[in-house]
């Protein structure tokens, strides 16, 4: 029954957002090749992007797990540990990006499949649409799980994209993640409802900040947080940021935050990409 409750708020919320006022029907065209952001992702939460067809897209992903509340000592964080995640995507059609990943956090294997089914173009606010879906292997989780199954987790994303004068990006993802923490005796769902802006100084340079609040369901302690800035050149993207939350996997970020973000309990993060 909880599950149908899921499923149902996720079609509701999509109905909704693609729903178009009449008003501006006759401006809108359909563009499968509209693009609003540069990159894939902003950091942890999907864009519609999905790159041009034949594209390979390659990332590494850091987050230091000591927080850069301990000053100078441990080096801001960068003296401890590291969450790591490498990821290679490929674009095999137009609007269709997959991508495999994988974290050293709990042995983190993920899938995933995005496709971007509706673009809305207009000279105020021109829309992406798009879904993502993808299965998470944990293969070193401690203590294993008995029932072997909870060792996979899968998540439904709903995303909309818009831009405001070419500078600012807003978007949403709406996310049901099932089986949200492997280790509890009762498996649990959570529902979130993420939201980011990133702003384009220029062609080259934007910030960007995320946040990514639990609506029902499953959390962590705390919901998750990410500030940082991008810069692109050349099919390269140099991300560097702030998070309240070590994980990097779609299903670590949609299921919490160890951290609370408001007493600066903060983690240092970076990606380098490129796309091929």
């Amino acid at each position: 029954m909880k599950n149908i409750k899921y499923l149902l708020a996720i079609i509701l919320f999509t109905v909704i957002s693609n729903a178009q006022p009449s008003w501006k029907a006759d401006e809108t065209t359909v563009n499968t090749n509209l693009s609003l952001f540069n990159s894939t992702s902003v950091f942890s939460l999907p864009t519609t992007e999905t790159q041009s067809k034949g594209d390979i897209y390659f990332g590494v992903y850091h987050k230091f797990v000591l927080p850069v509340s301990n000053g100078i000592d441990d080096l801001f964080g960068i003296d401890g540990s590291v969450v790591m995640r490498l990821a290679l995507g490929y674009t095999p059609f137009e609007n269709l990006f997959l991508n495999f990943g994988r974290s050293n956090k709990d042995g983190n294997f993920d899938l995933q499949a995005k496709y971007k089914f509706f673009d809305y173009d207009n000279e105020l606010m021109p829309m992406n649409f798009a879904i993502n879906a993808g299965v998470d292997y944990n293969s070193k989780l401690n203590p294993e799980p008995v029932d072997k199954s909870r060792l996979y987790q899968y998540f439904f994303s709903f995303i909309a994209n818009t831009m405001i004068v070419k500078k600012l990006g807003i978007g949403l993802v709406s996310t049901i993640l099932l089986n949200s923490n492997c280790n509890c005796e009762e498996v649990y769902n959570s529902i979130t409802l993420g939201a980011y802006l990133q702003y384009y100084f220029n062609e080259h340079w934007s910030l960007f900040v995320e946040a990514n609040p639990t609506l029902d369901g499953w959390r962590s302690k705390y919901d998750t947080y990410t500030v940082g800035t991008e810069y692109e050149i050349g099919g390269h993207f140099f991300k560097i940021i702030l998070s309240n939350n070590t994980g990097l996997n779609s299903t670590h970020i949609h299921s919490g935050a160890a951290d609370k973000f408001e007493s600066g309990d903060l983690h240092l993060g970076f990606v380098i990409s490129r796309v091929l």
